[in-house]
């Protein structure tokens, strides 16, 4: 408990510096495993369709992960301590580029193991969406 009080008045944090870095951590430890699980729940589903960035789960949780860390943020440096330093924002740009990135490293480090069977699932989509446009195709000459 010591260790996080120290480094986090380091960066000029006086009031509360273990929730910080308690939140800071379990945002930052949650991107990474949401990651890894990411892709081990991916390769044990069924058939996989393709997605945009937007329509994924795995984008959407980040998302409130960074409005979480943002309103944090904002709430510690309006309400309870006024003011900002450069430190701070050193620390809270760090901590909101590191949660995505976390992310991401966490998929791919899985998405390596995983490959093989990932591309079997995304292939079989392929193959099941092919064989029910040849179905619709064939009942518009009936």
């Amino acid at each position: 408990m010591d260790a996080i009080d120290t480094f986090m008045t380091s960066f000029g944090f006086g009031k509360n510096t273990f929730i910080i870095g308690i939140i800071c951590l379990v945002v930052l430890l949650g991107n990474f495993v949401g990651g890894l699980i990411r892709s081990i729940l991916l390769s044990q589903g069924g058939p996989i369709r393709e997605r945009t960035l937007t329509q994924r789960t795995s984008f959407r949780i980040v998302m409130v992960a960074e409005l979480l860390i943002f309103v944090y943020a904002g709430y510690y440096h309006t309400v309870l301590v006024p003011g900002i330093t450069t430190a701070q924002i050193v620390y809270w740009t760090f901590v909101f580029l590191a949660a995505p990135l976390l992310a991401a490293i966490g998929a791919q480090l899985t998405y390596v193991a995983f490959a093989g069977r990932i591309e079997e699932l995304k292939e079989e989509f392929l193959d099941l969406e092919q064989e029910e446009q040849s179905r619709g195709d064939s009942d518009d000459f009936d």
